[in-house]
Order: structure tokens, then sequence, then C-alpha cells
């Protein structure tokens, strides 16, 4: 029975819609809040008012409130303790409100695992399980189920008649190793975990590869989505066109282009119509699109240049997206499709068979052993509340008796499991149910937890505003935690982005932020969007040699914020204190930095050093990295094992014992051929030197620390080193000391956690600390950080989430989205169950199946609305101020592509816009084209009469060039512009008395000196730059700032900042690497690019900046056709050295003198009498040049001529055999040019 809402008193601050939220009861109700409106406040209230209602009040323990975390539980705890008390100071004889202080402690407000937890224990004896079971940390699970899959792939391995076994191996196994078998069962398992009845839901993944009875390609369960793809195609290639047909109308636009264009539209908006048919008529309706050769221009100087290349880039635009989805979609017919899913199916169905054996064994062990981990208690609970039917269970049926009201936090991160145990707690009649859930799906940023949006979409959308008929749905729109600034420039923003078609929720009216706060007014408040330029002024050098004094875009990035932060504190800028009611002067405390991940905090850290800013990142990584953990786990490994000579060598060289180089050299020089730990005992036994005594000390001290590791615990064994060694209170006064210290005891803690699980001693607990290494995870630095502190600290966007900052800077916008796992070997979808490539070991054919690649698009839109999420959540977290902060490869030409929307007249951008972005940038862009300020400001210097939306949103763009950012203006900083400080010097006194003595001493004249400045060995690229003409590109600077020699990085560098040099040889190592004995496709690139990884040959982050696009199109060229026809003769990587008179080169040099020219040719290909050379080149060029290729083309050639022919003659030299072709190929563009002359 639906309950009366009380009428809100005149005096109270709630908003009617709180007040009702507060009151409502009756039926299900679902409170959608928005950023900062209050919901923790409401969801404590509500629960207050159940328990001191005058008319009938509630026990605590007849509610169940359900928190997303422990922390969230104890605080709402708190309150509700808080709240009772002080009712009792008024009312102390009130014997229900003492008992509800009685009652509070055993009350369940707690995370839906812990609840799980105390279903158990209660009705163990219906979940068939132990009731003295223990609850295992994840590290323990995980290292129980490594040891079951490893003994179930062991028993099917020896069991040599399993023929669908070893055809699964074949199918999923990489070339040198099989781990990605126990992988891919691995992942079912735990995806399978995410449905209520994960066995049904493994059984259905079998069945939907039964196509036996579809005859066409439409009717697959699927098809919705390819359809869908194939609409956004045909919808981005009409924008691209319709805005090309546009430009050619503006003024001094190219005009005669309009009929190819139209017609060219024409045919799109054809195959759009013809988008209902049969599989086989899309396709033929798809490939009879024609794109007409263009018109040529007549008098070509009436047109605008910057107008001709833009209307040619959109339609080469128009043309790519028909021809790849033509490629993707229609290069095999219907039957094909239908008939490699049919011959899949044996194969999944050994797959589903195998991920059911190992939950039964991997439940069975656990169970077997006393003890359960986190991901059962969910499953556990569920077999206590529901029957064989699926109907609550007597014991839920009790649950139902007992809680009059369900209360869930954070109701957007639920998964399908917690949902199914919540209907089984509460009503089943949505209208007279007693479900209260408060969440808002705009923040649901947890998809990678498996948690559903949908469920809460679902309710949003059938639930109404009123009490007829189903759930009541209350939106709360007011914000009380931001600026209006904030909140305007977030629904400018998500206003244009966000719909049920891209982002899974429309931004309407209800959905929009509402200012609630009451801040007083301010001037320096207004939104801030920073792009920084990072365009090379100095064009004529290659990309993969760029000038060493080139930012790397994130070190500008973090050398802007630093500067911008400086000036924030030094100008005292106001900060609006909401416990004082008072303006006070900013903090560094008040200020935060966002970033979707935390890999330029390294960058952001040093550039804070140099403006003295204290500086904190909440990194969730680098523990293991950490010199002090490093060292103690290396101490650890040879405790257990001393015959390790890189762990060894790093004890000895380390504080603990303190060796030098040379020391480390003496003891390998008596024991050259022997393990290094035998050559430091007979060191110790031979030398009769200081170092011997040394050594003899630590080998005894070795030697007790081994007994003690068989005797004792292994946190006992590490106490004992602490002691011994002082490391711990040496590492205390280090720079950093109070954290390194945190992080000595975090080892020694989780030793002391080790030690209570089954897996005990030093052994194992070393196998377990690198297993976590090679998988790529970490445990996180200790925390030693007081929320107080003033500093201004780092964090992911998912880490600020419920987090509140009066100024936040938004980094790292131009970062790509991590679309990695779409490119998996497998996807795992919640609908459609399993899907992989199609896989023929006999054939040895590899390609994408129609379901696999369905499935992709459907995680990208997946994906891309939790990114529109995560973006929604991080401008959500300023209380004050928003600073948007991104790098542009160009600033012209990005604005330019922004620019393609401004026309728009609706508020929402088109959905191929939108869908089609890489970045945060890209989407914050496109939207900010269109705002008033935006041609103002940005100052483009050309016209575009755009579409300025109406808004309140005040906006400030700051434009900065890299070259900017190169010198930071601090206190101490030294001068760069050496120049200037000659001119400032004084001059030299032309004579002194001891001039006659100083010319006789450096009067002597070296007979060679000429010899002394050519270098005997010059690479074919110091060649080249010494005789490449400047071109229109070069700087002309007269005096660079003085800069550190550029040497390559070691791989544990470049994993956190990649140099072009370096992703030049990452892109040139894939090429080498790449088989030929087939066409590469994108699955063999990407498992070829794991492999690479796995082998340590590239590194995570060499690998990030491969992109595959670019590899494809190369294969589809003559070059790589050549290559692959010829794939036996074909070499590459081909080094070489020859020898050349000196005086080619340095004309000073003297007739005898000769000089060594080395080089590497990326490939050479062999046809017989004759050569072919083809150099693969990274220069940037769309990005580069006014109008890309047609200006570079001339540039690149004479750039690279000098480079090119050097090889020619070294090849014809060293092999007598002539080269006749030389070719470019130029990654960016796809272009391939040929270089003739210059023998």
């Amino acid at each position: 029975m639906k309950g009366e809402i009380p009428v809100k008193p005149a005096d109270v601050t709630w908003t009617d819609d709180q007040w009702k939220a507060i009151h409502a009861s009756g039926q299900n109700v679902l409170v959608a809040a928005a950023a900062g409106s209050g919901k923790t406040a409401v969801l404590v209230n509500r629960v207050i008012e159940k328990v001191m209602s005058p008319e009938a009040p509630l026990d605590i323990d007849e509610l169940l409130i359900v928190t997303f975390t422990n922390a969230s539980a104890a605080e709402m705890k708190a309150r509700i303790g808080k709240a009772v008390e002080n009712a009792l100071l008024v009312n102390e004889s009130s014997d229900h409100l003492k008992r509800q202080i009685a009652l509070l402690n055993y009350a369940s407000i707690s995370t839906l695992h812990s609840f799980c937890l105390d279903v158990i224990k209660k009705y163990y004896y219906l979940a068939d399980i132990d009731p003295e079971f223990r609850l295992i940390e994840p590290i323990e699970s995980s290292m129980v189920r490594d040891e079951v899959m490893d003994q179930l792939l062991e028993e099917h391995y020896g069991n040599v008649e399993n023929v669908p076994f070893f055809e699964l191996v074949d199918t999923f196994s990489g070339d040198r190793s099989d781990d990605d078998v126990g992988q891919v069962i691995g992942a079912l398992y735990d995806f399978s975990r995410a449905h209520p009845e994960p066995e049904k839901w493994l059984d259905a993944i079998v069945a939907n590869y039964d196509v036996s009875a579809i005859r066409d390609v439409t009717e697959l369960p699927f098809y919705a989505i390819i359809y869908k793809q194939l609409l956004m195609t045909l919808r981005q290639a009409e924008q691209f066109l319709t805005y090309a047909i546009f430009l050619c109308g503006e003024t001094a636009g190219p005009e005669p282009y309009l009929v190819t264009l139209e017609n060219d539209l024409m045919q799109v908006q054809q195959v759009m119509a013809g988008l209902d048919g049969s599989w086989e008529e899309v396709a033929a309706v798809w490939k009879a699109v024609k794109f007409q050769r263009i018109a040529t221009l007549k008098n070509k100087e009436l047109y605008d240049e910057v107008l001709v290349s833009q209307v040619k880039k959109l339609r080469d635009q128009a043309k790519k997206a028909i021809a790849d989805a033509e490629s993707e979609w229609f290069s095999r017919n219907g039957e094909n499709y239908l008939l490699d899913l049919e011959k899949m199916k044996p194969t999944i169905g050994t797959l589903v068979a195998l991920a059911k054996e190992f939950s039964m064994r991997f439940y069975q062990e656990k169970v077997a052993r006393g003890m359960l981990d986190f991901n059962d208690l969910e499953h556990l609970a569920l077999r206590v509340l529901r029957d064989v039917d699926g109907a609550p269970s007597n014991a839920a049926l009790g649950y139902r008796e007992k809680f009059k009201e369900v209360l869930i936090d954070e109701y957007q991160d639920t998964n399908m499991v917690q949902e199914q145990i919540l209907a089984l707690v509460t009503k089943d009649s949505e209208a007279d149910g007693n479900l209260f859930m408060v969440g808002d799906v705009k923040q649901s940023i947890y998809r990678f937890r498996l948690a559903e949006p949908g469920l809460f979409l679902a309710k949003y959308q059938r639930y109404t505003g009123n009490s007829d008929g189903t759930g009541l749905r209350i939106d709360l729109s007011q914000n009380f935690r931001s600026r209006a600034d904030v909140l305007d420039t977030t629904n400018f923003i998500f206003r244009q982005l966000m719909d049920a078609e891209v982002g899974e929720v429309a931004y309407d009216k209800q959905a929009e932020l509402v200012l609630g706060a009451n801040f007083p007014k301010s001037d320096s408040s207004e939104t801030e969007l920073v792009l920084i330029d990072m365009e090379q002024e100095d064009k004529s050098e290659d990309i993969d040699e760029l000038a060493p004094e080139q930012l790397q875009k994130r070190q500008a990035e973090a050398r802007y914020i630093a500067k911008r932060i400086a000036s924030l504190i030094q100008e005292k800028t106001p900060v609006f204190d909401k416990g004082t009611k008072e303006y006070r002067p900013m903090e560094y405390r008040d200020i935060v930095i966002l970033s979707r991940a935390l890999t330029s905090a390294p960058d952001i850290e040093d550039a804070m050093k140099e403006w003295g800013i204290p500086f904190y990142a909440n990194n969730n990584s680098g523990y293991f990295e950490a010199t002090e953990v490093a060292i103690m786990v290396s101490l650890l490994k040879i405790i257990d094992n001393p015959y390790q000579d890189i762990p060894l060598a790093s004890v000895l060289r380390s504080p603990i014992i303190g060796l030098d180089e040379d020391a480390l050299a003496r003891i390998r020089a008596v024991g050259k051929n022997k393990p290094y730990f035998e050559a430091l005992e007979r060191y110790a036994e031979s030398q009769g030197d200081a170092l011997a005594s040394r050594l003899s000390a630590f080998l005894k001290q070795l030697s007790g620390w081994r007994e003690l590791s068989m005797r004792e615990n292994l946190a006992d064994l590490i106490a004992r080193i602490f002691q011994e060694t002082h490391f711990y209170d040496f590492v205390g006064g280090l720079p950093g000391g109070k954290q390194r210290q945190a992080n000595l005891r975090a080892l020694l803690d989780r030793a002391n956690q080790y030690e209570k699980t089954a897996f005990r001693g030093l052994f194992r607990f070393i196998r377990f600390v690198e297993k976590l290494q090679v998988k790529g995870q970490d445990l996180g630095t200790a925390k030693t950080l007081g929320e107080k502190e003033d500093v201004v600290r780092m964090m992911t966007i998912h880490a600020s989430k419920g987090l509140e900052f009066p100024v936040v800077f938004l980094s790292g916008l131009d970062r790509k989205f991590n679309m990695r796992d779409i490119y998996n070997k497998y996807l795992f979808d919640k609908d459609f169950g399993f899907a992989t490539r199609y896989n023929d070991p006999v054939k040895r054919l590899v390609y994408p199946s129609i379901m696999q690649q369905a499935i992709k698009y459907k995680k990208v839109a997946e994906m891309m609305a939790e990114e529109m999420r995560v973006l929604y959540v991080a401008l959500t977290r300023a209380e004050e101020k928003l600073i948007l902060v991104g790098t542009v490869p160009s600033l012209e030409k990005v604005t330019k592509e922004w620019e393609q929307n401004i026309m728009q007249k609706d508020w929402m951008l088109p959905a191929s816009t939108r869908y089609q972005a890489k970045t945060y940038l890209q989407w914050i862009g496109s939207t900010l084209v269109r705002h008033p300020a935006y041609l103002e400001q940005m100052d483009t210097g050309r016209e575009v009469a755009g579409v300025a939306l109406e808004t309140d949103m005040r906006l400030v763009i700051a434009k900065h060039h890299w070259r900017e950012l190169i010198a930071v203006d601090v206190a101490d900083k030294k001068d760069s512009d050496w120049l200037s400080v000659v001119q400032r010097g004084d001059n030299a006194p032309e004579q002194t008395p001891f001039y006659e003595e100083i010319q006789k001493r450096l009067g002597f004249q070296y007979g060679f000196a000429e010899a002394t400045n050519i270098r005997s060995k010059q690479s074919v690229t110091e060649v080249k730059r010494q005789f490449s003409v400047a071109d229109s590109f070069s700087d002309t600077r007269f005096m660079r700032n003085a800069q550190p020699v550029s040497l390559e990085r070691p791989k544990f560098l470049q994993e956190k900042r990649m140099t072009a040099t370096e992703r030049g040889t990452a892109m040139h190592t894939v090429m080498q690497a790449l088989p030929l004995d087939g066409k590469p496709t994108r699955e063999s690139i990407v498992e070829l690019l794991d492999d690479l990884l796995l082998r340590e040959v590239l590194s995570k982050g060499q690998l990030e900046v491969i992109e595959i696009e670019p590899i494809l199109a190369f294969f589809d060229t003559e070059l790589g056709e050549l290559m692959l026809a010829n794939a036996g003769s074909t070499k590459r990587e081909v080094p070489f050295s020859y020898q050349i008179p000196a005086q080619r080169l340095h004309k000073e040099a003297s007739t005898e003198e000769q000089v060594i020219v080395q080089g590497m040719i990326d490939v050479l290909v062999d046809l017989g009498e004759e050569l072919v050379i083809i150099d693969y080149k990274t220069d940037q060029i769309t990005n580069k040049f006014e109008n890309g290729w047609l200006t570079g083309e001339a540039i690149l050639k004479k750039r690279y001529q000098v480079q090119m022919d050097m090889y020619r003659e070294a090849v014809e030299k060293i092999t007598g055999r002539q080269v006749r072709h030389i070719y470019l190929y130029f990654f960016d563009g796809d272009h391939v040019c040929e270089l003739t002359g210059g023998r």
C-alpha cells in the first residue's frame, strides 16, 4: 500500500524531490541522483526517518542497507548512530531509541558480499559447505586456481585420443606457447560467473553456433549489430560528403566539384535505402558504389587552396569508409559466413565443457581445503535463497519477512547476480514493492568489473514519476557541489554528446545538472581549455630523428600544469570555504589532477619538483619497482637459492653490502666460468684483503638467514633482516624515507598475510611475487599521505569517484581510448556469449568470424558509452574550476576536423562523429567549436560561418606551442639563451702579463689536425644530414638551446615516455618480424605483437604506439605484394659497411684518408639479376604539410635522395648486381614513391 508523503515544513532545506525521496513508500523507488545532488544524505535520512518515525518506527535490523564499499557502510552506521544519539538527548526515556543503539552493531548495513557471507554462515547446511570455512584473499585464490588449471590441462594432454581437446589447443594456442588455452578457459569461467546461472549461460554459447535452421545472415540473432554498424558507416560517409558540398559553396570554394560530390552523396543514400534487403542484396548494392574521378580545376588561382584540399580530404574519407566496410563485411558471401559458424561449433562445445569442468574442480578444491573466495559468496547465497525452479526458498521468504525495506546505494554498478539476490529478498511486485534504489547511471564506470548499467536503465525507462502501476522514479538534478561554471560546462558538452544511441542514456532535461549551491560571484572560475601544439617548426628531419629538444607531449603537458598551479598559488587565487562561508587563498590541497591512467605521473612529478610544488600520485602500481622493495625481494631470492647471479649482484651492490663495480669485477675474475656465488665463496676463502673479510661476514650472515628461513615463518625472517642489516633505518634517512619505510612495512604485512594462507614458505612466496610481475600485476605503493596534507594530488578518474575538489585539472585529454581488448582472439558478451576467430589449423587459415566482427562493434559501442560516463565523472568532480588540458599534433589540422560539425544546428552531434572519436579531446573539441567564444578566441584566421549554441558557459581557450614550455621560468632558472649570456658578459682584456707564456704553451700545432675532425666511421643518416639542403620547413635559428646528447634509453624508461625515434624503432621491429608466408591480417598482427611482448622484444610502451592499420595498408600496395611474392628471397634489416675516400665527405681531408660508411637497409628484394630496395618512413605528413602529400612528396624525395643513393652504391658494390628500383613507403597516408637518378 502506497504511503502518503507528508507535507514539507517551511523551514526544511530539502528540495521537493529530496523530500519525496526520503518519504516515498509502498512501492519500489528508483532515485536517479545526478552528481553532487546529495544522494548519500538522502539515503541516510530516509533510514533515520524509518527508524525514528513517530507513527510506525522500524528497528534498524528490519532494514537491509547495501553499500558499494565497506568504508561507505561504516560511514553510514556512524551517521545513523549519531542521529539516534542526538535524538536520545532530547528523549532520554525512549526505549525504542535505546534499542536502536543496541541493534546498530548487528544491523545489516554492509556490502552485498558481506550480506551474502552472513546468509551462507547462517544457512551453511543449505549451501552444503563446512560451517568452519575460511574466506580467502584473492592472492590465495589465484594460487589454488592456477594449480587446478594446471592439473586439468595436464590430464587432458595425457589422453592422446582426446582429439577435440587437441583441436581446441590448435585453435587457441600461439606458435610458441599453449598458455592461451588456460587463459581462454579461465576467462570464460570468470565471465560466466557474472550470470545468475553460469551453466545455462555456457550452454547457450554453443547454441549460438547452431545455424542449421538459418538461411540468411540477416536471420542471425546478432544481425542488428551488423545493420547498425553498416548504417553508421553510411551516415559517416554522408556527413563527410555533406560538409564537402557545403565547403564548395563557400567563397572561393571548389564549385566544379559539386556535380561529382552530389553524385557520391546520391549513391551513399541509395545504399542506405537498400539496407533492409537480404545479405546478398545488401552486398550487391554496396559493391555497386563507384566514385567517379573528380573534376580538374581550371584557373586554380580562383580557388582557395585550403578549401580545395579540405574538400578532397573529406571525399577521400567518405571513399575510405565505404571501401573499408566492403572489405570487412562483403569480401565473403553469406553462405560461407554461416558455414564457418557451423564448423566452429564442435570446438566451442569443447571449450564450454572444459570451462564447466574447471568450474567444478576449482570449487571442489576450495571446499576440500575448507575455503571459499569472494566470487563464491554471491552464487552460494543464490543457492540458499533460490529453489531448484528459481522461486524464492524458505530462507529467502524468511528474509522477506524480516526486512521491511531493502535500500541499495550505487545501484548503477549492480551486476546480474546481485540483482537476482535483491529480487529474492524483496517483494515480487514493483508497484507494491519495498526496494529503494539510488544511483546515477551516468556515473556507471565499472563495466570492466561486469557491472550492468542496463539494469538501472530498464527501471528508469519503466518507472514513472507518479504512483501508478509500477515503481516510482525520482530525479534529483540539483547539484549542491559545484559552481554554475562547472555545471554549464558539463551540460554544454553532454547535451551534444550523450544520448541513448551512443551513450546508452539520454542527456535530456531530466538529466541536466541544475545549480543548487550558493557560491558568491567569482571572476576567475570560468572553464579553461588548454591546447598544447606539438607541431614541429623544423620539418626538415625524419620523425624518427627528431631534434632532442622537442618535448614529449606528456612532458609539455606536465610543465604547463605545474606552471599554472604555481601561478594559481602565487596569485592567491580565492577559493570559497564552505565551512567558514568565506573566501581564502587557494592551497595545494585544493587542486587535483585527474587522468584516465597515471602513465604521465612521473613526468608531472618531475615538473612539480622543478617548481617546488608538493605532489602525490595515488598510484596503484610501482610497488615492486621501488628500489628498497626490489632489494629486499632480491635478498629473499638468494636466501632461497644463492645461485642466482642477478639477485646476488643486486644485493652485493645495494646498501646492505655496499660493493662497487670494481669489487664485483674482482670477484668475477677469480671464477670466470663459475656461478657468481661460487666465485664469491672462492674469493672469500682465497684472498686475504678487506673485501674478502666483508664477503666472509656476508656469507656467514646469509647462512644464518637460510637456516632461519627453514625454521621460522616468512614475516619473522624479514623482521630479522631489518634488525640485523639496519636497512629499514637506512632507507628512512633517504629522500622520501617515510614512503620507503612504509613500503618495507607493507612487505612485512604481506608476508604475514601470505603465511596465513595454505601456501607457506619462502620459495612459494617468491614464486608468487614473480607470477604477479609476469602478469603485470602490482600491489601499489604503501599509502603514507593523510587527507589533510597540503599537496597537489593526482589520481585516476575512477579513484576520484565520490570525491570533490575546488580545482580540477583534467589531463591527458588526447590519450586514445583503450580499445585493445576488442582485438583479442576472443570476446565475451552477456547476450551472445563467446565470439572468436575462425581457425583452420590444417589449412592454416585464420580470420574473424562474422560473430566476432559483430560482437567487436557491440563491445566498441559499450566501451564508448563507458568512456563517456568516465568523462562525466571527471567533469563533475570540480567544485569551482575546470582546467582541461590536452596536446594536439597540429592545432590547425585538428581544429579543421572539429569544425566539420560547425554547421550542425541540432544540439546533438551526429552519431558517427561521436562514435568515431578516439579521445576525450575529440569529443570536447567537437562540442566547443559551437561555443560562441570559439572563433573569437581561437583566432583561426579564416572565416567559418558556424552555428553558435546558446549557453551561459564561460570559456577561455589558451593555446601554447611546445617550445614555449622548454624553459621553466622558476626562481633558480638557468639561462638557456646562451647568446644573450655571451652578450651580457664583459670582454676579456686584450693583453695580460702572461700573454707570451700562454701563447707558447697553447701554440703547439698537431701535424694531422685535419684527420682528427674526420670520423673514421659514419652512418648513412649522418651523411644524409651533412648533405641535406635546408628546405622551407627547416629551423633557421642561429643558436639553439644547449641540449644533452640523445642516446637510446633502456626499455624500462621507454615504458614511461616514447620518443619519436623509439616509435620508429618499434614499427621497424614489427615489420622485420612479420611472417611473409601469407598476407598479414589484423589478427595475425595482434598475435605477433603479443608474442613480441611475451619475448620482451617490445615493451608495453612500444606496443601501445604500434598502429595496425598502416601495416595492413602496406601489404595492400605493390611493395607488400612484391615482398609476399618473393618471400624466400626477401631480406629485412640488412646491415652493411663499405669504404669510401674521405674527401667525398670532407673536402679538407687528404687523399689517403678513408672512412667507413655503415647503414641498415629495411628491405632488400632479390629478383635474380636485379635488386629492389624498400625503405620504411614514419615521417608525419598529414599533420605536417599544408596540403599533405601534394606538398610533402617533393620535399621528402629531396630529403632522402642522398641516403638512398648511398644505399644503392653500397649494395651494387658489395653484390656486383644492379639495383633496379628504390622505393620509399610512408606509413602516414600509405604513400609509395620511387627515387630515381643519383647515380
